[in-house]
């Protein structure tokens, strides 16, 4: 999973970086697009963790320096989620017109994606597993293998 995620992203960068140079586009598919939101969301959890505990390591955790690194981790990333959850409906929304046969498989998958989203609201260690991010797993290789039979 860790390796989709770095091609994602990489795809992510070529596709900005190819914008920048010229006409040439990279069209992602809906798969890509969600992870890609996701990526977003696990990047700037961690990174505003990893920010805090720093903080908290140096200063110590009851003091309100600490206070205010945790503050401005959750603030991150819940806004993080504000703002790619309408991202992901919309393109849910635009994979089940194009693809109506996938439509439980799809289905299965956004509702996982909404849950881990979720849990991604709060910044986490990079390295931490919830039963979130293992269901959304789980319903995105049951999506690839639907995407892969159909």
């Amino acid at each position: 999973m860790k390796q989709h995620l770095i091609a994602t992203l990489a795809l992510i960068l070529f596709s900005a970086t190819a914008d920048a140079a010229g006409p040439a586009k990279v069209e992602l598919s809906f798969i890509d697009q969600m992870e890609g939101l996701v990526a977003d969301c696990r990047i700037t959890g961690t990174s505003t963790h990893d920010e805090a505990f720093l903080v908290g390591r140096k200063n110590g955790r009851s003091g309100p320096k600490y206070e205010k690194a945790l503050q401005l981790a959750s603030s991150a990333t819940q806004a993080c989620v504000d703002k790619n959850k309408p991202i992901g409906r919309d393109y849910y929304k635009g994979e089940i017109l194009k693809r109506p046969e996938l439509k439980p498989a799809l289905a299965n998958y956004y509702g996982s994606w909404l849950g881990y989203m979720g849990w991604l609201s709060y910044p986490h260690d990079g390295l931490e597993e919830s039963v979130e991010k293992t269901a959304y797993e789980s319903a995105l290789n049951h999506l690839i293998a639907e995407i892969e039979a159909s």
